[in-house]
């Protein structure tokens, strides 16, 4: 679980017990790939160190996770503001409406109710809704959050029709939600395909030393054979990454 952060949505602060659990399981990944591919026990330590890469790829992911799920929650809350502004209401008492119809589908400690509740709190203050969406948008780093705030700015300075722009971000909202669905659909089964084949390589290894001890000595007693397994450690996590981004389509 994610620690709120009270400042943007591009940081991930991890409790204690987090911050134990991603080390560990990092450094045992990378201890078993260091053995795998070195058979030396103070080389596979030093492997470890890429713990460091580990966490720093799990925060990304808890990010872009935590992101297109503001963002769906972000869609619920426009279909509810455009509800209330076509039953008269300014948009200063739709927004206030759309936090009570939110708190309804949401629990409390859910990002969009925090963030609402921040909006709300704030127009309590005096303090414009233009001003409030456009710190939430900010620190939110969702393009279509930024986008929709910037055209409802424009529209409720100039007098342009809100219930219009809502709906069309609204629409814009929930295509792109359904296009990225459709899309991890299609690309689930090459995901899965691309993690079986990531261990082929280390699996194919072990099993030679297992097997053929033998047959991989040179590569673990000598120079060369240590310059080689480096290399092929290289290969093996560019490649890794590079399969990953292949397979990982943002809509």
């Amino acid at each position: 679980m994610i620690l709120q952060d009270d400042k943007t949505y591009n940081k991930c602060h991890y409790s204690k017990k987090e911050w134990i659990l991603h080390i560990l399981l990092g450094m045992a990944y990378y201890f078993i790939m260091g053995m795998i591919f070195f058979n030396h026990i103070i080389l596979a330590s030093i492997a470890c160190l890429g713990v460091y890469f580990h966490i720093k790829t799990q925060k990304s992911l808890s990010i872009k996770n935590r992101k297109h799920i503001l963002r769906e929650q972000f869609r619920e809350a426009m279909y509810t503001l455009s509800s209330s502004l076509s039953a008269g209401r300014s948009a200063e008492q739709a927004c206030i409406q759309t936090l009570a119809d939110l708190q309804i589908l949401y629990d409390q400690q859910t990002d969009i109710i925090i963030e609402w509740s921040l909006i709300v709190k704030k127009l309590n203050m005096n303090e414009t809704i233009e001003s409030a969406l456009e710190d939430f948008a900010i620190r939110a780093g969702v393009e279509d959050i930024h986008n929709f705030t910037g055209v409802f700015v424009m529209a409720k300075r100039t007098g342009g029709d809100l219930i219009r722009i809502i709906r069309e971000t609204t629409h814009m909202i929930n295509e792109k939600i359904e296009i990225q669905k459709e899309i991890d659909l299609l690309v689930v089964q090459k995901q899965f395909e691309q993690k079986i084949l990531s261990y082929i390589i280390p699996g194919m290894i072990l099993f030679f030393q297992l097997t053929s001890p033998d047959f991989l000595r040179p590569l673990y007693e000598t120079l060369i054979g240590r310059l080689v397994m480096i290399f092929a450690l290289f290969l093996y996590t560019l490649s890794r990454k590079i399969g990953e981004k292949i397979v990982n389509i943002e809509v």
